[in-house]
């Protein structure tokens, strides 16, 4: 079984009009569906929900596969609104334990930084030639301050090209869990270090975002897959 996960109900809202999967009723803070051989979960927003969903499902289920499909902010132009892109590398861009030795970005006994599924990555950038290959950063803070945007620019040199606020987790849950995880991500707004203008974006961009995702899940992303 695949396990498609994303945070918001919005991220996808058209996927589950269009796919209509049924409604799995064994959990209470979980929102989990399935058709066929995928599963669908909205983790809700934040890293501490990403890692208790995802445990949860990988517990109870035979996950074969982890696809995180979700929204990013870009802190690059060249990354414009509603570009695809395939994550290769995720950093917490908020943990910061280097007065003992660790990496900026790393939790202590854990690794620096986290990787997409190499075999993946291959495979979805054959079938998707136009795609964008990019670095995330997750915090559970939404980027919308110039000093957020400095300090992530800053201390990780430039770069992290996307933020969102679960993405990180999944790679670590999966990780440990061994279970090959990808995550690919739909930009809504440029980080411009202009609240008002990130914050417009985002709204007006995350129901698009949404059709785009479900077009990936229906179309290019899962076909000849079993």
């Amino acid at each position: 079984m695949n396990l498609i996960i994303s945070a918001m109900k919005e991220e996808l809202a058209a996927t589950l009009n269009v796919l209509k999967p049924t409604i799995v009723d064994k959990y209470t803070q979980i929102e989990v569906y399935q058709k066929d051989n995928l599963l669908f979960a909205i983790s809700k927003i934040g890293l501490v929900n990403a890692a208790m969903t995802l445990t949860t499902l990988l517990k109870d289920y035979a996950i074969k596969t982890v696809y995180n499909l979700g929204t990013v902010g870009t802190l690059k132009p060249n990354f414009k609104p509603l570009s695809v892109l395939a994550i290769t590398e995720a950093y917490y861009t908020f943990a910061d334990a280097q007065e003992f030795g660790y990496a900026m970005g790393q939790i202590p006994g854990e690794l620096p930084s986290y990787y997409s599924d190499k075999k993946l990555i291959a495979t979805i950038t054959t079938k998707m030639p136009h795609i964008q290959t990019a670095v995330l950063g997750s915090s559970d803070i939404f980027i919308d301050k110039i000093e957020y945007f400095e300090h992530i620019k800053t201390k990780f040199k430039n770069k992290i090209d996307v933020v969102d606020m679960e993405g990180c987790t999944f790679f670590q849950v999966a990780l440990n869990y061994q279970i090959p995880i990808v995550s690919i991500k739909i930009v809504t707004d440029y980080l411009q270090a202009n609240k008002k203008s990130s914050t417009i974006q985002f709204k007006q961009n995350l129901s698009q975002a949404g059709i785009l995702i479900c077009e990936l899940i229906s179309g290019e992303l899962f076909n000849n897959q079993e």
